[in-house]
């Protein structure tokens, strides 16, 4: 609000009143007493963003005005008789016409506000630089002085780097666009001709409907309650929100899309811009007055209709025009409503889960990531997949510390000497033929590894989270496989617990070859599953890329939590295994418990060597040259009369 006396804005709600406009300037002095004939000045703006008046005035006579800087601004007279200034400040000419017959020179200008209407370039600066510091620096930029002694919300937010130099086409206004919108301010030029980031601001002030020709009212709007930072096109929103409020008022979402200044640190930044809308609301209005004057944009007022009903507003339009009179518009028009589609966006209080895609226009390069962490029986799985693109190079990285399977060793790549898999339980008196298979490579198994049963059954229990069709956050489970059946004999896959059963059956007289089943949009009744594989005697019954998932539908194959294994190296919780898949029951271990090398001597699997905290035990020793323990070291002794060890002093090398 311009600062006036109580005299002054009691003189402006008379009915009656006596009014001097006058534009000034360099060795320039006009007045309605002399040639100006009117003046307009008007701004038109919204929450969080930037603020330019224009003024539009006609003069009696010719004069050369264009591309200098006047003051515009009208005096009331007091009831002591003296005038008292309004002056909104400075304004550049930037269109004059003038028509011959009439003699009328028409003029338009603007306020400092468009000193940033030029391209950006880049501050002579060290970074990092506190948000304030750098919006001083802006200002400095583009001829302007900061009326701030402090930034909303963000005051202390660090800039790390240039962020524009490399976008086309940005200017100094745009950029305070950006601040306006993690600050929760509106950006205006003041009557002293400096820019301010002014928050809503409650003025204190009631416009009666005596003070108004007409009057209308909308529907609220607000209250924030959604604050929505995002990237687009692409949608990659993250969000905040009060649940409480949307619940009682309905959503009102405040969305600010590509801001440079937190893009790359939006977690951090949604807290305190949050902090700085939630709340805000005001009516919609547009109220003709009888000539007030000294309200700016983001002035926050009552407005009291003619029934004593009070409405809480704030400014973002106006227009006041002096023409021997005084005519004044003031308005808000109700932000336009955005709707995010939260069930693909991200409140940060899930962050675990994280997909995103970052454009950075500075850099000129793009990266979309996905990462997820996530808790399974008290294993934390982490993965990610991300692909960074620049002007050279589109490159692809994939993390994956754990898989999706809740299945252990699902195609027994372990298994011990006898050859029972490690997390199987295996009855039945049958055979059970553990083995690689290009067939079944070549058939659309990803994992190239079968396992056979013949009047044989194995069976392992998985931990799942019990579920009922009215938890909200209910959790569904799939499961997959590959079969090979010959025409004799049965098959099944069974998966059951105390309360359910699903069944895969394969019947005598049906073969199959690697044909893929499904049990889709499991939701347990029970916190496990048995998964349970049987095939009668002659069957054959050969199973690959076994999958037991989260998700409503199957999942490609992959190893389990923890799990890195093949035909020759196995790792799991437990360690590492070395294995031949030529020399069986030639090994070596690599454990929290042992680092130890096994081998199949005679028949009988036997530990050859091991290290034990400082000392290594080997089974046999060969050195081919010799055997060093300063001060001594054994060398061979293959020639003369005296063939042996030889036990000579070792001799340091100079």
């Amino acid at each position: 609000m311009i600062a006036v006396s109580s005299d002054f804005k009691n003189a402006m709600k008379q009915p009656v009143k006596e009014l001097q406009a006058f534009i000034t300037g360099d060795d320039i002095e006009i007045s309605d007493e002399t040639d100006l004939i009117e003046f307009k000045i008007s701004a038109d703006s919204g929450l969080c963003k930037t603020t330019m008046r224009k003024l539009e005035a006609k003069i009696l006579g010719n004069y050369n005005l264009l591309g200098q800087w006047v003051h515009v601004g009208f005096s009331v007279k007091l009831p002591d008789g003296t005038f008292e200034p309004l002056d909104y400040g400075s304004f550049l000419i930037t269109e004059t016409t003038s028509v011959k017959d009439t003699e009328v020179t028409t003029i338009t200008g603007y306020d400092k506000m468009i000193n940033a209407m030029t391209p950006y370039g880049p501050l002579n600066i060290v970074y990092p630089i506190t948000l304030f510091n750098y919006t001083e620096a802006l200002c400095n930029a583009c001829g302007l002085s900061l009326e701030n002694e402090t930034l909303p919300a963000m005051n202390n937010w660090s800039i790390t780097k240039e962020l524009w130099e490399n976008i086309d086409g940005i200017t100094y206004r745009d950029i305070f666009e950006q601040i306006a919108q993690v600050t929760g301010s509106t950006v205006i030029i003041t009557d002293e001709d400096k820019i301010y980031f002014k928050p809503l601001t409650d003025t204190g002030e009631e416009l009666t409907y005596d003070n108004m020709f007409k009057l209308k009212l909308e529907p609220k709007y607000g209250e924030i309650n959604s604050v929505v930072l995002s990237r687009t096109p692409q949608e990659d929103n993250i969000y905040k929100q009060d649940e409480q409020s949307i619940e009682d008022n309905g959503l009102t979402e405040w969305k600010i899309e590509n801001n440079e200044i937190i893009d790359k640190d939006r977690d951090n930044a949604l807290v305190p811009i949050y902090n700085a809308m939630h709340g805000i609301e005001f009516y919609p209005f547009e109220i003709t007055t009888e000539g007030l004057g000294w309200y700016e944009i983001g002035d926050s007022f009552d407005i009291i209709n003619e029934y004593g009903d009070v409405f809480n507003t704030s400014l973002f339009n106006f227009s006041i025009t002096i023409d021997g009179g005084i005519k004044e518009t003031l308005k808000t028009v109700a932000e336009t409503k955005t709707k995010t589609q939260y069930q693909y966006a991200t409140s940060i209080t899930k962050r675990i889960k994280n997909t995103e895609i970052i454009v950075d226009k500075q850099e000129q390069n793009i990266q979309s990531l996905v990462t997820d962490m996530y808790d399974e029986n008290g294993k934390i799985n982490e993965k990610f997949t991300k692909v960074y693109q620049d002007i050279d190079n589109i490159i692809n990285s994939v993390q994956s510390s754990g898989g999706a399977n809740l299945i252990q060793n699902s195609v027994m790549f372990a298994y011990d000497n006898e050859g029972v898999p490690n997390n199987w339980e295996v009855t039945g008196n049958g055979t059970l033929e553990i083995k690689s298979s290009s067939e079944a490579m070549s058939n659309g198994s990803l994992s190239g590894h079968i396992f056979t049963l013949n009047n044989k059954t194995v069976r392992q229990t998985i931990k799942v989270r019990a579920n009922d069709e009215t938890d909200p956050n209910k959790t569904y489970y799939s499961f997959s496989t590959k079969i090979k059946k010959n025409a004799t004999g049965t098959c099944y896959v069974r998966l059951y617990n105390s309360n359910e059963e699903y069944r895969i059956d394969i019947p005598a007289g049906e073969s199959v070859f690697y044909e893929e089943y499904e049990i889709s949009k499991l939701l347990p009744k029970d916190d496990y599953y048995i998964i349970e594989f049987y095939g009668s005697a002659d069957s054959d019954a050969t199973f690959t890329d076994n999958m037991f998932s989260i998700g409503d539908y199957k999942s490609q194959w992959t190893q389990a939590n923890g799990e890195v294994m093949n035909t020759q190296v196995n790792i799991n919780l437990d360690g590492i295994l070395i294995k031949s898949s030529v020399y069986l029951g030639d090994y070596t271990v690599v454990s929290p418990l042992e680092f130890a090398g096994y081998s199949n001597i005679n028949g009988t699997i036997t530990k050859v060597f091991s290290l034990n905290k400082d000392t290594t035990l080997v089974k046999k020793l060969g050195a081919e040259e010799e055997i060093a323990m300063p001060p001594i070291k054994i060398v061979p002794r293959t020639e003369g009369d005296l063939q042996g060890w030889a036990f000579v002093p070792t001799v340091e090398e100079v």
